[in-house]
């Protein structure tokens, strides 16, 4: 009986497809494809991307590291000289513990004279060079600064970095800050550092020679204190944890995007050349703001009404979004929403309160999305849909006003006219949902109110299979739009 054998419709594809689906994955992975046949053994050589990452963990005990395979230096090495020849080095991605400088020398010297336009490099270092410059953050090692005896060794950034005329995107992290004299990097669009040492002040130097940048990032750079960005092209700026810095200026009229994680920022931290072009914004708190005041925070809600052409807010507070909720009412009110992303903690039933006055004063709002956070993330939090409060009731109180005035809470909802949820909200999206009490009374009020509603979707991380089929049928059950598609993830 003659046997028809099953076309191989993805080895028929060009080879130039071929290399586009491996260049999105790791060289690992690509590299295991050249077993299936010479076809392929020729397509991999051909694939413009390195992109590896060092399994070590950067322990002194060496005995698990002497058990792999290949050493991570040859392995990038080898992945570097074996391209086919005339293939050129396109994007180079390392996170890399601890190289010999001579031989990371030697890789970003091949890149750039290949004429890569994609490079990220993360180094890692025998020291514990992850401890948090954010003085809120969780971990007993957060500090306002990173250890100078550790940031000493940082390795310095290669001087042909920056004179790389095919270079558009740079990433790097954990390097000390060292720039040519005259560097202009006429051709980079995207720059991201990453916990960089830079106690010359070099970077305004390295950001007034960038003319054509459109997306500036600086994470947990301690050193970053007064900035100027002057390029015209700039769309998006991000600032994470850059506790010292008092202005930042920006001069583009082309900006859309300001994403900023930190503590309070002042009045004058932020100038911006045109606050009616800004479409996005991120206002990430890291302190507690519980124990601040008003006149603490009104400079927050000052900047949001800046930016008067929002369409999109992304807006994170700790503990909880009840705390200062008129302000930022006050704040959103006037502004053109569409997409509203809250995260904090029910700590109590004023938090799910405070994100039904929010939404009330959003009338244009299309996309809502609720982040929970765990306000005890060390416990396990159970998984409750009973009916009975005593079920759903958590054991722990958190605050002095828990859920004990939680039928008035539902009272006071049912009182409250929310626009957008009867004319323009179209897509609800909870994350971290449990049903606990709180978290089923927002939604119920969410889902009953909805009548444009197209999809509610949950994501919980709690709970059988069987539970969350549960949670989707009284989720179900509460539809105003018996149209509304309920997801359970």
């Amino acid at each position: 009986m003659k046997r028809h054998r099953h076309a191989d419709r993805l080895s028929a594809l060009p080879d130039k497809a071929l290399e586009c689906i491996l260049s999105s994955l790791a060289s690992d992975e690509a590299t295991r494809t050249s077993v299936l046949s010479r076809r392929w053994r020729r397509v991999c050589a051909a694939v413009p991307v390195v992109d590896l990452a060092d399994p070590k963990e950067g322990n002194r005990d060496t005995s698990s590291e002497k058990l792999l395979p290949v050493c991570f230096n040859q392995k990038v090495t080898g992945a570097i000289l074996g391209k086919a020849p005339g293939t050129p080095l396109r994007t180079l991605r390392l996170d890399a513990f601890h190289p010999p400088h001579d031989l990371l020398d030697q890789w970003i010297l091949t890149a750039t004279c290949s004429g890569a336009e994609d490079i990220d490099v993360k180094l890692r270092y025998w020291h514990d060079n992850e401890r948090s410059p954010c003085p809120f953050g969780l971990s007993k090692e957060a500090s306002e600064d990173l250890d100078g005896n550790e940031t000493s060794s940082y390795v310095k950034t290669q001087h042909r970095l920056f004179r790389c005329r095919t270079l558009r995107r740079l990433r790097l992290t954990n390097w000390t800050l060292d720039l040519p004299q005259g560097v202009v990097v006429s051709s980079l669009e995207t720059l991201c550092l990453s916990r960089i040492v830079d106690a010359n002040g070099l970077l305004p130097q390295l950001l007034s020679n960038c003319p054509r940048l459109a997306d500036l990032t600086l994470q947990e750079c301690p050193s970053v204190k007064d900035i100027s960005v002057e390029s015209p092209h700039l769309r998006s700026f991000t600032m994470i944890c850059c506790h010292h810095a008092n202005r930042i200026k920006l001069h583009s009229s082309c900006l859309r995007s300001l994403p900023y994680k930190g503590s309070l920022p002042t009045d004058t931290l932020f100038e911006v050349e045109n606050y009616q072009g800004v479409a996005a914004l991120t206002i990430e708190i890291c302190e507690d703001l519980s124990n601040r005041e008003s006149t603490e925070v009104a400079p927050v809600t000052a900047l949001i009404t800046r930016f008067t052409k929002l369409t999109y807010l992304d807006l994170s507070l700790r503990p909880s979004m009840a705390y200062h909720c008129g302000l930022f009412a006050d704040a959103v009110r006037t502004l053109p929403l569409r997409q509203l992303d809250l995260q904090g903690c029910f700590l109590n039933d004023h938090a799910v309160r405070s994100i039904a006055v929010l939404l009330r004063d959003t009338q244009n709002l299309e996309v809502f999305s609720l982040f929970l956070l765990d306000p005890k993330p060390q416990e396990k939090r159970s998984f409750c849909i009973s009916d009975d409060e005593s079920d759903t009731e958590p054991k722990d109180d958190y605050s002095g006003d828990r859920v004990h005035h939680s039928s008035r809470l539902t009272s006071s909802l049912r009182q409250m006219y929310i626009r957008c949820l009867g004319h323009k909200l179209r897509r609800v999206n909870i994350v971290n949902y449990t049903g606990q009490k709180l978290e089923r009374i927002l939604a119920h009020f969410l889902i009953s109110r909805g009548n444009t509603l197209e999809k509610f979707s949950v994501t919980s991380e709690v709970g059988s299979s069987r539970q969350k089929d549960q949670m989707a049928w009284e989720l179900r059950s509460w539809r105003s739009n018996r149209h509304t598609r309920v997801t359970v993830n």
